[in-house]
């Protein structure tokens, strides 16, 4: 950092004596330790003497703040030399206090502290953090003003053999960066700003449910836009779509929130990505532990008219309904079957590919009429602002409203003749491909190409439009979404 800074000159003579910032750097656990004062507080209640415990802990943070003013005003008003006397007392002071504290966590852990060997080696992989010792000023002032970050995104499965966390809402979720987000809220005054980069799943998918309830109960005001991994993406070599929010602190009747769509862009652009953002205000469109990739008026219009209707899982049936439905993604596509796709391996044979997802309905226009949808540009669209934008899942398309019951049977119909000419189509540019995977063998399957069948597709989106009663600005919309990507154009 003192290399860094010194490269900001443009004149060796602008050189001014650097500051000591042995004490702007913390190292620590973010997740393990007493983030308030009000936490240690709960902790340490069950001691006898509680009353004076706490009251010598805040006395002995008062004195470290204290001494950190000091400090800095030695540095930054006074221009004088900070000592190694004065840094040693201070860090004497942090040590002393931090390991009390670690002791009473300890206990929290099931440690015995009084066990020496087990205790440092508790201490070796959990190394304790208490924020309200470390910022002690802060923290009393009710918390940062400003928290930005790039958490880890690493499984909690993966590092539980090295330390475990406690008392966390979101611990559900799995993943260390849903910890990180619970506990910048601790941090946080009322009005401060918080923004982090962490996966897209965390506002798509019904795993991180806990970390999305705390999102919308903790913020008066945000902004969500999401980054996917194709043709580029934020991180290059980083194989993950991911999210940027940011967020401001506070409580009241009518919290906001603004998003953006699903980005995708080639790498000559990426000077000019976030200078392009777009958001709208998506505070009405609510949905089970997703928030909509969407940032027009447009999109808000659609979203109205469709959420009418009866949702899909309405309407389908178990493994004994007569007629199935073959369900596969790839890349920019979604395709559904009323045939099996070719696939074969050396293990099992010919089989289903383990990536088809099977639907079961009771008459053979209603399947048809489901399969047609599925095909469209409509579900395309519902598929990326609602999901992980990668494989298809059951839960996007049970939830896709399609109001198969109030229907009128003949756009079922005519739904079903543009159907037969689809999977004709789709046949007709597949081609049959080999590859090998070391569980399987050899694996021969076949390949579609659906980006050679968009004209029929959009004759089922015309057909959709009539039953949603879009506007031909929605339908040219629909139809067009994500076109660029979606047909290869301008990749040179």
């Amino acid at each position: 950092l003192f290399l860094k800074m010194v490269a900001q000159i443009e004149n060796v003579n602008q050189i001014e004596p650097l500051p000591d910032i042995d004490f702007n750097i913390r190292a620590g656990n973010t997740l393990v330790g007493y983030a308030t004062y009000e936490e240690a507080e709960r902790a340490i209640t069950g001691t006898l003497d509680f009353d004076n415990t706490m009251r010598r802990i805040r006395e002995s943070a008062e004195d470290i703040e204290a001494l950190f003013g000091q400090f800095h005003l030695q540095q930054l008003v006074f221009r004088g030399d900070v000592t190694p006397a004065a840094k040693r007392e201070l860090q004497g002071k942090l040590h002393e206090l931090g390991g009390e504290l670690n002791r009473y966590l300890a206990r929290e852990y099931q440690v015995d502290s009084h066990n020496e060997e087990g205790y440092q080696r508790w201490l070796a992989s959990h190394k304790p953090f208490h924020w309200f010792i470390e910022f002690y000023g802060i923290l009393k002032n009710d918390g940062f003003d400003v928290i930005i970050g790039n958490p880890p995104y690493v499984e909690y499965s993966k590092v539980k053999k090295e330390y475990t966390i406690a008392n966390y809402e979101t611990e559900d979720c799995g993943n260390l960066h849903a910890f990180v987000f619970e506990r910048s809220c601790q941090l946080l005054r009322e009005r401060g700003w918080k923004s982090m980069i962490v996966p897209h799943s965390a506002y798509c998918t019904d795993r991180m449910s806990s970390l999305q309830k705390l999102f919308h109960n903790f913020k008066s005001i945000g902004w969500v836009h999401t980054y996917g991994i194709r043709p580029t993406k934020l991180f290059l070599g980083a194989e993950l779509s991911l999210a940027i929010y940011i967020i401001q602190h506070g409580i009241q009747a009518s919290p906001t929130l603004y998003t953006s769509h699903y980005h995708r862009w080639h790498e000559r652009f990426r000077t000019h990505l976030f200078s392009t953002l777009f958001h709208t205000n998506s505070t009405q469109i609510s949905f089970p532990n997703s928030i909509p990739k969407i940032h027009s008026g447009i999109e808000k219009s659609v979203w109205k008219k469709i959420n009418q209707y009866t949702v899909l899982g309405t309407h389908l049936q178990n493994r004994h309904a007569s007629f199935i439905i073959y369900v596969h993604n790839s890349g920019y596509w979604i395709r559904a079957m009323d045939f099996v796709p070719y696939f074969w391996n050396e293990r099992d044979g010919e089989t289903i590919s383990p990536e088809i997802k099977c639907l079961y309905l009771t008459t053979e226009l209603d399947a048809v009429t489901v399969m047609s949808a599925l095909n469209s540009s409509m579900f395309y669209w519902w598929f990326i602002i609602m999901s992980t934008c990668r494989t298809v899942s059951l839960r996007e398309i049970r939830n896709f409203p399609i109001g198969l019951d109030c229907m009128e049977t003949a756009l079922k119909q005519r739904l079903n003749s543009v159907s037969t000419d689809l999977m004709t189509d789709l046949r007709r540019h597949a081609q049959r491909r080999e590859t090998y995977y070391r569980a399987t063998g050899r694996v021969v399957f076949d390949e579609f190409s659906p980006r050679n069948s968009k004209p029929i597709m959009d004759k089922i989106d015309r057909i959709l439009a009539e039953h949603y009663g879009f506007t031909d600005e929605e339908l040219d919309f629909i139809i067009n979404y994500d076109i660029k990507y979606r047909m290869g154009l301008g990749n040179d």
